[in-house]
């Protein structure tokens, strides 16, 4: 297995101007097996937006990455959610870090967030629910974002007129600061996660295991904040948003997404998402199970 070091000034932030490419997935997956897979319900409050992806969290809330609202904080209505073939204005941009801060340190503080208001709620289309747990790494998730296509072998390979693409990966391990422009991965929690795109051979594996899954695939340009999604007892919830790539999202390349749950006190704070209620729900149903447990 390969030391993971990934140099800052080489990573990709995966909405990159004039780039439109999603997802690329394992050689032996079709470009079609990948769509009908993000198709499905629960995946449906991934949109597009700023030429990238976000993540409806509430009918009038996106969440999506830093990189792709920066641009138009000082233009609070600038910016289009579409989602189930509607298109939504925004109407306040909040970002998670300031809008002058170096996107280098942004992805490995793990601030690469960013909340966008809608000018009108969005009608017919299910909300994600936000993942609250204290560990992704170890988790099998799911990761939705629109654009182009592409495989392992070839990495990208074109466009796929704005349809939606879907893969999934094992959660390996988080982001951390190596210093002298390189990151590297741990196991000591921060709010950046890494998974990397395996082939079923310890030569392109990266980190963790070098087994696939039967969707592996990789991030890749214009893929920014999309939906990384954890399934718990039949519930797919988000993890985080895509952030960055390292290498050219072929077989051995890394992905990176922005932790939901690190973050996820500036979340409810800005939008209210989720209800101190639910939270309180939520608090008290882990207290039921913890009780049970010592029973037994």
């Amino acid at each position: 297995m390969r030391k993971v070091q990934i140099a800052v000034a080489g990573m990709l932030v995966v909405a990159l101007p004039g780039v439109s490419s999603a997802v690329t997935v394992r050689d032996d997956v079709t470009t079609a097996q990948s769509a009908a897979y993000a198709a499905q319900s629960q995946f449906q409050s991934v949109g597009q937006i700023g030429g990238a992806s976000g993540v409806l969290i509430s009918n009038e809330w996106v969440l999506t990455a830093w990189h792709v609202a920066v641009g138009s904080a000082g233009n609070p209505g600038g910016l289009t959610f579409r989602v189930n073939g509607t298109n939504y204005q925004s109407s306040e941009i909040h970002l998670l870090a300031d809008a002058s801060a170096n996107i280098n340190e942004v992805i490995i503080n793990g601030t690469d967030l960013a909340l966008v208001r809608l000018a009108a709620p969005v009608i017919g289309v299910n909300a994600a629910s936000l993942f609250s747990g204290t560990e992704e790494i170890g988790n099998v998730a799911s990761y939705v974002g629109f654009g182009g296509i592409g495989n392992g072998t070839s990495g990208v390979t074109g466009g796929a007129g704005g349809v939606k693409h879907g893969m999934r990966n094992m959660l390996d391990l988080y982001t951390v600061d190596l210093g002298g422009g390189n990151i590297g991965g741990s196991t000591t929690r921060t709010g950046s996660i890494l998974s990397d795109f395996d082939d079923n051979t310890e030569t392109n594996n990266v980190i963790g295991s070098s087994d696939w899954l039967d969707l592996e695939g990789n991030v890749a340009g214009g893929d920014s904040g999309g939906g990384l999604f954890i399934e718990q007892n039949g519930q797919f919830l988000l993890a985080g948003v895509g952030s960055f790539r390292g290498g050219v999202s072929d077989y051995g390349s890394v992905s990176g997404y922005t932790s939901v749950a690190w973050n996820q006190q500036w979340i409810q704070e800005t939008a209210g998402v989720p209800e101190p209620g639910t939270m309180l729900v939520l608090v008290g149903l882990g207290a039921v199970v913890a009780r049970r447990r010592k029973r037994k």
